[in-house]
């Protein structure tokens, strides 16, 4: 076999394992993960990124955005103990903690502070893993809402990708 043939088979093998990992990835999200990825993204990290994507989405196999914040030194009192002013900046200490990750929030826009706080405390931090993603590319959108259509998050990456916003 010459050097093309294995490369063949290595290509195929890899596309098999990526097609594997988003069907992995449609079921440990119920189908709610939107995954979008540039035709020009090299196999090799489109296959890291879905294994990062898994990783964070396997919640109960990791340990929670929450515990991962706590645990690199983030101190996350109970929502009732902070009043507005404090809640504003512990809103800010979490999204610079997760901007970090290359994790950003959206679907809060109708929320206080302390209704986001509180919302980030008893759920949306609770709903994914700590995880150092491989590919300092890729990022990983939250609807803290819940309430967003797949469509309009679709849209949401469609204009985070677009040649003139990525720096």
């Amino acid at each position: 076999m010459n050097g093309s043939g294995i490369s063949d088979k290595n290509n195929r093998e890899q596309a098999s394992r990526i097609e594997k990992l988003r069907n992995e990835l449609n079921d440990v999200s119920e189908g709610t993960a939107v995954f979008k990825a540039s035709p020009d993204i090299p196999a090799d990290v489109l296959e890291s990124g879905l294994e990062d994507i898994i990783a964070f989405e396997s919640v109960g196999l990791g340990i929670s955005l929450f515990e991962g914040l706590q645990q690199h030194g983030m101190k996350l009192p109970p929502p009732d103990q902070l009043n507005e002013f404090r809640s504003v900046r512990k809103v800010m200490e979490i999204f610079r903690a997760l901007e970090e990750m290359r994790i950003f929030l959206i679907g809060f826009e109708e929320m206080n502070a302390r209704e986001l706080y509180s919302k980030l405390w008893h759920q949306t931090l609770w709903e994914g893993c700590y995880v150092k993603k491989r590919y300092p590319g890729a990022i990983t959108l939250i609807d803290v809402s819940h309430k967003m259509m797949q469509s309009d998050i679709q849209q949401y990456l469609d204009n985070l990708m677009k040649p003139d916003r990525i720096h």
